[in-house]
């Protein structure tokens, strides 16, 4: 089993969640055959699309490829961290970015949202092969064929009912431990240990991070939400009103305009990185279902639980 595998079934279904985190370390161990930091990334986008897996809990491969090409090109653009082993080697990712940044003549260090639209749909469809060709087959054999399924031709990934329960369980946690392995490896292999380049725990989680949500608040207005805050009701103007996050961007590593609400100052920054009351996620689900036409409620309601089985506190306005 591995890369050039077309398709992969789930080997085995624990029920057992220690038996689940013996594969992601089996994956995350050092001894695990690792030559760019693709696995890396790519278990990253896996956690962050948690929720947008379908109700017979598949993904599809564009909402996977679309996260690790846009963290690829932060990572390398803008802040400057090579992602292949040396030896004189250039990933398809990196010569793609660098090839984007000649020809139009860009800043360095600039973001991917920068980037304007023909040149975020040229990069993407130039890169949208990556995983398929080089990384789902991989990482689906190092975490010992049991944490997802794959087709290749179908464009997509699938995970057990129990794998699944076991990966919203502990997403907090086992993104801190891909961080840390993705620092040693890249401190061991990339020959970054000695220079300036602090705080790489903070890059690797920004680097899905969008640069602004100014786009999503037009969206929102169009569809008919009320300019009041979500949280005290109290009226807000367009231009000087906050987007948040309803279930913290911390947790869910996503824009999804069902989890976003115009907020007050005072309510956006008392809540900071907490989670509503209850009363607010059914609030919420009404709001999506009269103006979005879907409550996306079973989505927000494995969200909502999820980040507080997390750690995640919650808050109350005061």
């Amino acid at each position: 089993m591995g890369f050039k595998d077309k398709k992969g079934e789930i080997l085995q279904v624990h029920n057992d969640d220690s038996m689940y985190m013996s594969d992601c370390i089996h994956f995350l161990n050092s001894l695990a055959k690792k030559t760019a930091t693709y696995k890396y990334a790519f278990f990253k986008a896996i956690l962050d699309n948690l929720f947008n897996v379908n109700d017979n809990l598949e993904l599809k491969f564009n909402y996977l490829s679309d996260s690790f090409s846009k963290m690829y090109w932060n990572l390398i653009a803008k802040y400057k961290l090579p992602q292949y082993q040396n030896g004189g080697r250039v990933s398809l990712i990196e010569k793609t970015i660098y090839e984007i940044i000649d020809n139009n003549h860009l800043l360095d260090e600039i973001d991917f949202d920068s980037l304007n639209d023909n040149m975020q749909k040229h990069y993407l469809s130039n890169t949208k092969g990556v995983i398929s060709i080089n990384v789902v087959g991989a990482l689906y054999s190092d975490l010992n064929c049991n944490i997802y399924g794959f087709d290749k031709s179908k464009k997509k990934i699938w995970f057990s009912k129990e794998s699944y329960e076991f990966l919203t369980k502990y997403k907090t946690a086992l993104e801190k431990l891909n961080y840390y392995a993705w620092i040693l490896w890249m401190e061991n292999n990339l020959s970054i240990a000695n220079k300036e380049e602090g705080n790489l725990a903070i890059k690797l989680d920004n680097s899905t991070k969008r640069e602004s949500l100014e786009l999503f608040k037009n969206s929102l207005f169009d569809s008919g939400d009320k300019l009041e805050c979500f949280y005290c009701g109290k009226s807000i103007s367009l231009k000087g009103c906050h987007m948040d996050h309803f279930i913290p961007w911390s947790f869910v590593k996503d824009d999804q305009i069902w989890n976003l609400v115009f907020s007050c100052s005072h309510c956006n920054e008392s809540k900071n990185n907490k989670i509503p009351s209850y009363d607010y996620l059914n609030k919420l689900i009404r709001r999506n279902k009269d103006i979005l036409n879907n409550p996306f409620d079973k989505k927000l309601i494995r969200l909502y639980d999820s980040a507080l089985y997390n750690g995640f506190v919650k808050w109350e306005r005061v």
